[in-house]
């Protein structure tokens, strides 16, 4: 999952704001994100979309950091 959620913000590092994930984030940053944000919601991520679409929402609220 997380190397999905890498591998297409590497495929977008040019649009948007992605880069700050290509960037700034290893698969590691991104698996232990993915992980909190499992245990905060209760909720796995089933689908890899879900998983991307979360980073997608985390760049839009501005509350990504250099990892």
């Amino acid at each position: 999952m997380a190397q999905a959620v890498f591998q297409h913000a590497h495929d977008f590092y040019d649009t948007g704001s992605w880069y700050v994930v290509a960037e700034c984030w290893d698969v590691l940053a991104i698996a232990e994100e993915l992980d909190r944000q499992e245990e905060r919601t209760a909720k796995p991520f089933e689908l890899e979309a879900a998983a991307i679409a979360h980073f997608h929402t985390l760049l839009h609220k501005g509350r990504t950091t250099r990892h």
